[in-house]
C-alpha cells in the first residue's frame, strides 16, 4: 500500500482504484505452485519419509529434511493463503480516471522534518523543477514525513505526493494535493527519478545542473518525528 491511498481515494475524478490481472495472476501463480507442492507432498509421503530416513550427509542437512517434509503439510497452506491474500489486497492499481492510464509509483522515501519540510517541498515540488528540490533528505530510522512520485508514461504526466504524521504517534496525516508535472518538467522529472534523487537533477529543458540558488530540501535540526 501507498502512504497516499487515503487522499487518492478521495480524488474520484482524478484517480480511480481497479484490478490489474497481470499483477494478480503471477501472485495466484505461487499459490498454485504452493497448493500443488502440497499435493504432491502429501500424495508422495510415505515415499518422501523414506528418503528422508535414509539421508546421508551433515547432521544439518539430514535434520533439515525430516523437518522440512514435517513441516511442508503446515507451511505450504499458509504460504497458499497468503499469498492467495496478496492477490486481493495488492492486486490493485491506481489509473487516470480520464485515460485509464496506470499510475507507476516510481520513487518513496521517508523524512525527518515535520510541518516546516513538508512546507518546504511541496513549494519546491509546485514549481516543477527537479533541480529546486534535490538532493532529497536522506532517509532516517524515524520520519514525519513521505514523499512518493508516480508517473504515467504513456499520459506523460507524472505527480508527487507528500504525507505528513503529526501528533500523538504520528497518527494525525495531512496530505498535499497530488502536484503535477507535464512536458518538459514530467521530462525532467523522469530524467531524475531514473538517475537517483540522491544527485542534483537538472531543470526542465535539460540545461544542466542549475546554477546556485536556495538550497536543496534539509531536514530542521531537532529531535526525529514519530515513525511512520
Amino acid at each position: 500500500m501507498a502512504a497516499y491511498d487515503p487522499e487518492f481515494r478521495r480524488r474520484p475524478e482524478q484517480f480511480v482504484r481497479g484490478r490489474s490481472w497481470p499483477r494478480t495472476l503471477v501472485i495466484l501463480a505461487f499459490a498454485l505452485a504452493c497448493v500443488i507442492a502440497l499435493v504432491y507432498t502429501l500424495v508422495n509421503f510415505a515415499v518422501l519419509q523414506s528418503n528422508a530416513a535414509d539421508a546421508s550427509g551433515s547432521a544439518r542437512y539430514v535434520a533439515g529434511q525430516r523437518i522440512g517434509l514435517i513441516a511442508a503439510p503446515i507451511v505450504l497452506p499458509l504460504f497458499a493463503i497468503g499469498f492467495v491474500f496478496a492477490a486481493v489486497r495488492f492486486g490493485r492499481v491506481w489509473s487516470l480516471a480520464g485515460t485509464g492510464t496506470r499510475l507507476r509509483r516510481r520513487h518513496y522515501r521517508s523524512m525527518s522534518g515535520g510541518r516546516a519540510l513538508f512546507d518546504d517541498l511541496l513549494a519546491r515540488l509546485r514549481t516543477g523543477d527537479p533541480s529546486r528540490f534535490t538532493p532529497l533528505p536522506p532517509q532516517p530510522s524515524h520520519a514525519d514525513v513521505e514523499i512518493e512520485f508516480w508517473t504515467a508514461a504513456d499520459d506523460r504526466l507524472g505527480f508527487a505526493t507528500l504525507t505528513l504524521h503529526e501528533g500523538q504517534g504520528g497518527k494525525t496525516l495531512s496530505y498535499s494535493e497530488p502536484v503535477p508535472f507535464t512536458g518538459a518538467s514530467y521530462d525532467a522529472l523522469s530524467a531524475a527519478l531514473t538517475a537517483g534523487l540522491d544527485t542534483k537533477a537538472s531543470p526542465p529543458g535539460g540545461r544542466g545542473p542549475a546554477a546556485p540558488g536556495p538550497r536543496s530540501p534539509a531536514a530542521p535540526s531537532g529531535p526525529a518525528g514519530p515513525a511512520s
